[in-house]
Formats: structure tokens, sequence, C-alpha cells
């Protein structure tokens, strides 16, 4: 009975198994670092609204701030709010420096988007970390509840936390005064009485009336009477004179 020895494997072969391991437990853990390295972004985020009591026309601010950040590369931050009683103002909401900030609006609602830019590192910060600053403005009285109604956070790796209902804050919002009537500069227009005054008609004048033409009569006529008194009594000496010569 022959007995029959083992096979042994080419030198060959047993150098590539030494190698491959030798290579293994080289760069293995390289190799595996990304994968370690990779995590979700973290974030605590608040919201506050500034001034929190207003006049219907005002304007406003709501900030989204962040504390036990860490590399948060991008996200989007979705705000809501009563249309009926504010709207989204004129100017642009903004965000951190560093990044590029856009926004979408709709019905009472406002998302703002940040994504950092190229190779720069995602935000990290232990407090007061501003997401976005969103300008608003007062439409009309009431109380209007401002919402972080959802969340997407994304990390430098590509990890994605998302939330909702995160945070809430409540504006009070008073009636615009009504303006006050202000009183006419204008003088007044005088007053039409009601009775009319009537300029009294001048007296027919006699027959034998003197016409005058502005001058008072009545010393002419006296001196016209003085005048006859005297040739009448000058007449009645004369007559008696020659009645006693006769």
């Amino acid at each position: 009975m022959s007995a029959h020895s083992p096979v042994s494997r080419p030198r060959g072969a047993r150098r590539f198994g030494a190698a491959l391991v030798a290579a293994l437990a080289l760069f293995g853990p390289v190799l595996a670092a990304p994968a370690a390295l990779a995590a979700p972004p973290t974030a605590t985020l608040s919201l506050s609204v500034s001034p929190a009591n207003v006049t219907a026309g005002d304007a406003l601010v709501a900030t989204i701030t962040g504390s036990g950040v860490s590399d948060l590369y991008s996200y989007d931050l979705e705000i809501t709010f009563d249309p009926t009683l504010l709207a989204p103002a004129a100017d642009a909401p903004t965000g951190p420096a560093g990044g590029f900030t856009s926004t979408v609006t709709g019905p009472g609602s406002l998302t703002v988007s940040h994504t950092r830019l190229g190779t720069s590192p995602g935000l990290s910060g232990a407090s007061g970390v501003v997401l976005a600053s969103v300008p608003l403005r007062s439409l009309a009285a009431g109380s209007a509840a401002v919402e972080l109604s959802s969340v997407r956070l994304v990390s430098s790796t590509g990890d994605v936390v998302t939330a909702t209902a995160v945070a809430s804050e409540t504006v009070v919002v008073a009636a615009a005064p009504v303006p006050e009537p202000q009183p006419s500069t204008s003088s007044p227009s005088p007053a039409v009485s009601a009775s009319a005054s009537v300029t009294p008609a001048p007296a027919a004048k006699a027959p034998g009336d003197l016409a005058t033409t502005g001058v008072d009569a009545t010393p002419w006529i006296a001196g016209a009477l003085g005048v006859a008194l005297i040739a009448g009594g000058a007449l009645f000496v004369l007559r008696r004179r020659q009645a006693v010569q006769e």
C-alpha cells in the first residue's frame, strides 16, 4: 500500500498570500477611515422674532440660530406664518458668510436654503451660529404665529437629518392708528346775511325846489329872503315920504 505525501503549494503562491495579508494590515485602516468619519450633522435650532409687538405696516425679523453645530454643510429651513397678518419683506433673507443663500416663497411660507462652496468646511460652533435672518412685514392686527416648521440638514459627507415643528414664536400686531382730521388752514368765507339792506330812495322834489349839485341850498334861500325883506322895507319908506309931502 503506497503512501501519498501532501502536495506542496507553489512557492510563488505562498509569497502572494503573505503580501496580501501584509497590505490589508497596513492599508485597511486607511481605506476604512472615510466610512468611520462619516457622521450626520448636529445642530439644535431656535427661532426668535424681533420685535414681538408691532403695529400693522411695521417691519420685523425672524432669526434662526444654531447651537452645538457640527459639520453643517448645507440646509433648508422652512418658515410658515399667517398670510393675512404677515408677508415676506422686500429685502431678501441672509445667511452666513462663505456660502450661497437662496429663497423660495409661497402662500404663508418661506424656505431659506444655504450651502457652503467648494471645499469649504461645514459650519461648526458651540452656540450663536446664525443660520438665517428673514425680514418680514406686518399686514393687519392680530396674533401671528411664526413657525420653523421643517428643517433639512446635510453634512459634508452627505448625511442628512430632517425634523419638523422645530420651534415657533408669536407676534402681536396692533391696528394702525386712524389719522385724526386736521383743521382747515384756509380762511372761512364771509357769512351772507339773510336780510338784505335796502338803500332808501331819495325823496321827490317839490316843483319849487332848487336843484342842487351836491351843495347845500339852505344858505342861498335864506339870503334871498333877506334881500326881499330889505327891498320891501325900502319901498314902504319911499311911499310913506311921498304921502307926507302931498
